[in-house]
């Protein structure tokens, strides 16, 4: 039997100063994902936290796997905030 294709997300999370259309770079390395971007609006983690969680419990029941890009202050966001979310794979960019 056939087993029917994952769907497969991709999430960019920016620096400080970034936006979510940077995660445009991204979709032509990951052609098998659906490349999306957050923009979080606070800058306190406690605050980019409780954004974060709203966000991937959100995509959890829209994708089979979920993978992450984050960039910078995205990175320590992305590594505080998402300890309970299940994450496939995880690129940091720690600059």
């Amino acid at each position: 039997m056939k087993q029917a294709n994952k769907k497969k997300g991709l999430v960019y999370i920016h620096g400080k100063g970034g936006n979510s259309q940077e995660c445009e770079h991204y979709a032509t390395l990951f052609p098998d994902h659906d490349v999306l971007g957050v923009d979080y609006k606070s800058e306190m983690p406690w605050d980019v936290t409780k954004e974060l969680n709203a966000f991937f419990q959100n995509l959890q029941k829209q994708y089979d796997s979920i993978s992450i890009i984050a960039n910078s202050i995205g990175a320590y966001f992305a590594m505080i905030s998402l300890d309970a979310i299940a994450i496939e794979n995880a690129f940091l960019i720690i600059v």
